[in-house]
């Protein structure tokens, strides 16, 4: 008896064991001290810690504040107002951005008040971890002089292409994630920062599963060379869809508001064979959109299921001229406003029957000044927006 009672408890105990590596492998990873520590090292959006060299992290800080001050009285000090006026009546607290690039900078300038935000590209975020591996000036240095152009740009600079993105986010061979760097730096330009931060996959349901530690073993065991790649497609891997928590800095009674960034193709084949990304935007209820420099997919055909969703949830949409064309939105009932000049699309690429519409759709509304650039110039330089509303 004494040893068919010893057998089941070691049985016991074995069942035991392997239930809490169960239980462990399927909790989340927790992401927050690898976001809190770029957060603070790249994005200067707190002190560094020791172990990171001081005069290199300083030199980088001073660089990336000139930029932030800058953004801020080129872009920042004449957008602030405008967009306050222009959504003085409100907007859903919900914000999708599709072909965003992960670009939070501007909707938190233009959705302020929001407290959910969710960014959709060919793009992805980005692994965080090789941060732990910068410590000395040697190899740290090179890895903040990318980002400090990077920067520069994108701070200066109202637009960015996919493949440009597309390196910036898959760069972590001895550097970090341009992309990921770009959010803290936007967290940290409107006020905010980060309190945790998670991976995720979606379902074809649009549910979220969360990355495990077992899931990232799983990862590094396989040698990911090809996942590092720049590409003009959707990026794959297991650091693209990211899930960001922030509050206003150093207010612990803040709301807390999230962030996601979802690496899918929103073409209608694309969603079609893996519909996650619009499955889960279907859960959200009514938004408040935006989008600019998209490469004018929301004009096409082949994007009419994500144009469908849009104009179906969302109450306003703000865009350059790659938004939703009037021969879509008028029929739903949406009023459209626009502001700046417009002469045509910028690019040729662009359907010259659509750039004809939008040019009469300018032609036959009041001129409206706006004081500050948003996406791409018209086909005459000049900026212009598009506001979409119910």
């Amino acid at each position: 008896m004494r040893l068919v009672r010893r057998s089941l408890i070691g049985v016991a105990l074995i069942l035991s064991c392997v239930t809490v590596s169960r239980a462990l492998a399927d909790t989340a990873r927790d992401f927050t001290s690898e976001i809190h520590a770029v957060s603070a090292v790249a994005a200067c959006g707190a002190p560094a810690p020791a172990v990171y060299d001081v005069v290199t992290v300083r030199n980088h800080c001073r660089s990336v504040a000139t930029s932030v001050a800058a953004w801020k009285a080129k872009w920042l000090a004449p957008a602030k107002p405008f967009f306050a006026t222009l959504l003085e009546k409100g907007y859903p607290k919900t914000v999708v951005y599709p072909f965003g690039g992960g670009d939070l900078l501007s909707a938190l300038a233009v959705y302020p008040d929001a407290t959910e935000y969710t960014t959709l590209s060919l793009e992805g975020m980005g692994d965080p971890r090789p941060i732990s591996t910068l410590t000395s000036a040697r190899a740290l240095r090179p890895a903040l002089a990318k980002l400090n152009t990077l920067f520069e740009m994108n701070l200066s600079w109202a637009w960015n292409t996919t493949i440009r993105l597309s390196i910036d986010s898959s760069d972590t061979r001895g550097g970090l994630p341009g992309i990921l760097a770009l959010t803290l730096v936007a967290l940290d330009a409107n006020g905010y920062e980060p309190i945790a931060a998670r991976y995720f996959t979606l379902g074809v349901d649009g549910k979220i599963t969360y990355v495990t530690d077992a899931d990232v073993a799983a990862w590094d065991a396989k040698q990911h060379d090809a996942a590092r790649k720049p590409t003009n497609s959707v990026q794959a891997g297991l650091f693209t869809n990211i899930e960001l928590q922030f509050r206003a800095k150093g207010d612990t009674s803040a709301p807390v508001k999230t962030f996601r960034h979802i690496a899918a193709n929103l073409s209608d084949d694309e969603l079609a064979r893996s519909g996650g990304a619009l499955a889960h935007l279907d859960t959200k209820g009514s938004v408040a959109a935006i989008t600019k420099a998209a490469s004018y997919l929301l004009w096409k055909p082949s994007f009419g299921k994500l144009r469908s969703f849009l104009l179906h949830h969302m109450v306003v949409m703000v865009s350059d001229d790659t938004g939703i064309p009037p021969r879509y939105s008028s029929p739903e009932g949406f009023t459209l406003d626009v502001f700046g000049s417009y002469r045509g699309a910028h690019f040729d690429f662009a359907s010259r029957e659509i750039s004809k519409e939008m040019v009469h759709l300018w032609k036959e509304r009041p001129h409206r000044h706006l004081p500050f650039r948003f996406g791409y110039y018209d086909s005459s330089g000049q900026s212009h927006l598009l506001f979409e509303h119910k």
